[in-house]
């Protein structure tokens, strides 16, 4: 009787002690999502070569967004491929290496939705001799990897010369998007694992440190809708 009083208090208190949710691929990808969204930064008087900088700032936003949304496993990954078609041509007309990387992050991105799972099917999947596995994330990390590094080095082009301090910021955050995303790269199999959320909840500290530095967009506060093309392509 004793023995299974003392079973039942440890159950009891390894619930209540249970470990939080693990959120810091989510945390960082948010806050990338949104210091990438930055069009003040983008620098060339040249209107043609900036909306193309533009588009791959947008893309690059977007595609850090719905990776905030894969980071919660099952959940429903929104994509709408007619809002986000626009930004290949835009970014094609200054780079074409970075527009091939703009239609790459759009591919993937549809690869993805195409995983989502229909309503309640994992929960009908219980007990049958195939149980659904959420396994879009991995795989979109490991494929748009490239593409982000192609639009890290493009963007990072388009400040380069311009020696205000905003630009010098936005640089540093692009370097630190990069890093973010290879060490991602490099653990696309175990991205829910505690030891890899340390690593990844550095680099979001990193761009919250950033944060300070990089100064408010006015071009981000006067849009009608403050998401911009992040709330046209994927955001529910």
């Amino acid at each position: 009787m004793f023995r299974a009083f003392m079973a039942i208090a440890a159950s009891a208190l390894l619930v209540g002690c249970a470990l939080p949710p693990n959120t810091a691929l989510r945390d960082w990808a948010r806050m990338g999502s949104v210091l990438a969204d930055h069009p003040d930064a983008i620098a060339p008087p040249d209107p043609a070569q900036r909306d193309g900088l533009v588009a791959q700032q947008e893309a690059l936003a977007i595609y850090l967004y719905a990776l905030s949304v894969l980071a919660k496993r099952e959940t429903p990954l929104t994509f709408r491929d007619a809002a986000y078609a626009p930004l290949v041509p835009r970014a094609v007309a200054v780079d074409r290496a970075a527009g091939a990387a703009v239609a790459t992050l759009g591919t993937a991105l549809a690869t993805a939705r195409a995983g989502n799972f229909p309503p309640h099917a994992r929960d009908r999947s219980a007990g049958s001799a195939t149980v659904l596995e959420d396994l879009r994330l991995g795989p979109l990390v490991r494929s748009a990897d490239p593409a982000v590094q192609t639009l890290v080095v493009s963007l990072s082009r388009g400040t380069t010369g311009f020696a205000g301090p905003e630009q010098a910021a936005y640089r540093q955050l692009l370097t630190a998007i990069g890093e973010g995303h290879a060490l991602l790269t490099s653990h696309a199999n175990q991205l829910r694992q505690r030891e890899v959320s340390r690593d990844i909840l550095a680099q979001d500290d990193r761009l919250r440190r950033l944060l300070v530095i990089l100064q408010p967009d006015a071009a981000v506060g006067l849009r009608a809708d403050p998401a911009g093309m992040v709330g046209a392509v994927v955001q529910p």
